[in-house]
């Protein structure tokens, strides 16, 4: 393992970043700092403050370029100092390699813009710009005097000389403003120490983990698209991103390892990634296993679009995917029935199955899938544990419970969906496209307490009884018409009694008053725990 130091001048590390001699892994995370950050590294550079090292992981394995084709390869990965290097790019005014939204460039550009007041009876200052010190004749920006050249630099002198009130043959003022100027543009030149590294991935992502204990933690999950990506140039880029990309649009946006874990577990049966030997990632098998994951996670999406399930934010549990998933690899479209597949599901989630550390749990699931004979019988094993942790149905009194309970929204949206519930306002199906009539991929409902929260605080109605699930509609867009008692609003705006059905409103109107709150918590409460349960009974017959 090589492990040498070095120091190199800032607007080489800039050069480097600009023509993709510099890269990012995949497990870093995004630029985060702030303009003020920014202005700080170049005060310290000008005071000769040391900033710290820059750890670069050599990498001759990865032969692709990650954002753009016909680009040299990259060599070197920073492994810590994203954000100096970004932030040094900033400076100098040059988009790094790997950055490439152009228009979020050019604002932060124009937010980061550092000014400094150069005088020759002022100390130097740096600021951050704003309309007052743009007009100022005395502040200039760091950008234009670290990227000039020398003759420039006189020029620019003898401008701020002007500027200040100054006659051009002040020479006292002139050689005291043109030596502030040269020892801001000698920031260019400041030495950065720089450790360049060429261990294991692995190696590199516990480096990078224990040097960042205040930013993102890095996962096996972020270590695993870094080591297919060293394996398989190109993947990242061109099949896993795209996919996850597809998937956001369609309203599921997964957070990667649920995918990386589920191509995991189809290609080698475990969830837990250190399991995987690493020629699994370079080898024809990992294609094979792709080519299914992508199959599965497609299948199960539409199927769930189809149940109302637009958005993954209606799913509590992404986890509880990876074995539904398995479940239809290993069984394929004609043995697989997705309603007793959604039954499990819903259990598994309302029971927090693979909540907190997941792995060991999924990796028994998943032997009990790859081990049973027949789909039911994966079913009905995968169903046995939860026997002694949940009831077999849902109690009403349940239905009491706080609507930001993430099980009793969906299954709240699960049964309003399945009544074909139309919204109130505008008159379309809940979930489907307000013009268009179709269903509406990404849409999340909106919760609408029945009787409005102001009515009932009025009343004195305890905050856990109004924001009892049973005190909650869906409807498509939030609603600021809704704000009366429900027996004003229903008239007022006609809402037709088979409307309210469809969402498990008690229709005996002496429950849409205030004073009636309670009665008419235990009435929608009964009526929405039997939709409930007779709703998950068909998925199970």
């Amino acid at each position: 393992m090589v492990f040498i130091s070095y120091s190199i001048e800032t607007y080489k590390v800039k050069e480097k970043a600009l023509y993709g001699k510099y890269d990012i892994p995949e497990f870093q995370r995004g630029f985060v700092w702030g303009p003020e950050k920014v202005k700080d590294l170049a005060d310290s550079l000008w005071r000769k403050y040391p900033i710290g090292t820059l750890l670069l992981w050599d990498t001759s394995e990865y032969s692709s370029p990650r954002t753009a084709k016909g680009v040299e390869r990259e060599r070197l990965w920073i492994v810590d100092g994203q954000q100096r290097t970004t932030a040094l790019c900033l400076l100098f005014g040059k988009k790094p390699y790997w950055w490439q939204d152009v228009d979020e460039w050019n604002r932060l550009l124009s937010k980061c813009d550092v000014l400094v007041r150069i005088s020759d009876t002022q100390p130097v200052e740096f600021a951050l710009p704003n309309p007052v010190r743009r007009n100022e004749p005395g502040w200039v920006s760091l950008r234009s005097i670290i990227n000039a050249t020398d003759e420039e630099l006189s020029k620019m002198s003898l401008e701020l000389l002007i500027k200040n009130g100054k006659q051009p043959t002040d020479t006292a003022a002139f050689t005291e403003i043109h030596a502030k100027l040269k020892s801001l543009q000698e920031i260019k030149d400041r030495p950065v120490t720089v450790t360049e590294v060429d261990h294991d991935v692995e190696d590199v992502a516990e480096i990078f983990s224990r040097l960042n204990t205040k930013g993102t933690k890095v996962k096996d999950t972020d270590v695993a698209v870094a080591l297919i990506a060293a394996r398989q140039p190109g993947w990242n880029r061109e099949e896993f991103l795209p996919f996850l990309k597809g998937l956001e649009t369609k309203g599921y946006d997964f957070d990667p390892s649920v995918l990386i874990r589920t191509l995991a577990a189809l290609g080698k049966g475990t969830s837990r990634l250190k399991d995987v030997k690493r020629e699994f990632w370079e080898s024809r098998e990992f294609y094979d296993a792709w080519s299914r994951t992508k199959d599965a996670v497609g299948y199960i999406i539409k199927k769930m679009s189809e149940r109302g399930i637009l958005s993954s934010d209606l799913l509590p549990s992404h986890n509880a995917l990876i074995p539904l998933f398995a479940l239809y690899d290993q069984f394929g479209s004609e043995d697989f029935v997705f309603e007793k597949g959604l039954y499990w599901f819903i259990r598994a989630t309302w029971a927090g199955r693979y909540s907190g550390s997941a792995t060991t749990t999924l990796n028994q699931d998943l032997s009990v899938i790859r081990n049973a004979g027949t789909f039911s019988d994966a079913v009905n094993l995968l169903l046995k544990p939860l026997e002694g942790v949940l009831p077999a149905q849902i109690d009403e009194d349940y239905l009491l419970a706080d609507y930001r309970d993430g099980f009793l929204q969906l299954m709240l949206f699960l049964v309003v969906f399945d009544a074909g519930a139309i919204d109130w306002v505008w008159k379309v199906r809940i979930g489907f496209d307000k013009t268009e009539n179709v269903l509406n991929e990404g849409f999340y409902p909106e919760w609408h307490h029945f009787f409005p929260k102001r009515i009932l605080e009025k009343n004195n109605v305890d905050e856990s009884r109004i924001n009892s699930i049973a005190n909650i509609t869906v409807l498509t867009e939030k609603q600021r018409a809704f704000r009366t008692s429900p027996e004003e609003y229903i008239n007022k705006f006609k809402i037709p009694e088979e409307y309210l059905k469809q969402q498990f409103i008690p229709i005996n109107t002496e429950l849409w008053k205030v004073t009636h709150y309670e009665e008419f918590l235990d009435a929608r409460k009964k009526q929405l725990a039997e939709a409930m349960n007779n709703f998950l009974g068909r998925l199970k017959s």
